[in-house]
């Protein structure tokens, strides 16, 4: 079984668009901007720009379940990234 929390950090472009995949059955996660100036953009589907939000510069988005029988599956991608300029980086925390 996987440790019930891990740490990735990774690089991310202005150009494709990056899947957070869960490493493991998780309950929440959390994505993190390192880069102080640029903002991140977060889209829950690749292809469709009306499910995109931004996440500014430095700052962190914590994605919860509200109940413990609802659960990101191992492998998913539950959340896709892309910089708006530079190549992040961002980390990504997992919690069981």
């Amino acid at each position: 079984m996987a440790a019930p929390f891990q740490i990735q950090r990774i690089s991310i472009d202005a150009v494709s668009w990056t899947p957070v995949t869960a490493p493991f059955d998780c309950t929440s996660f959390i994505v993190k901007n390192c880069d102080p100036v640029n903002a991140v953009r977060l889209r829950t589907s690749s292809t469709d720009s009306t499910t995109e939000d931004l996440l500014g510069p430095a700052m962190e988005q914590a994605v919860a379940m509200g109940f413990h029988r609802y659960r990101f599956l191992a492998g998913s991608q539950p959340l896709w990234l892309q910089a708006t300029a530079g190549t992040g980086p961002v980390v990504l925390k997992f919690l069981a």
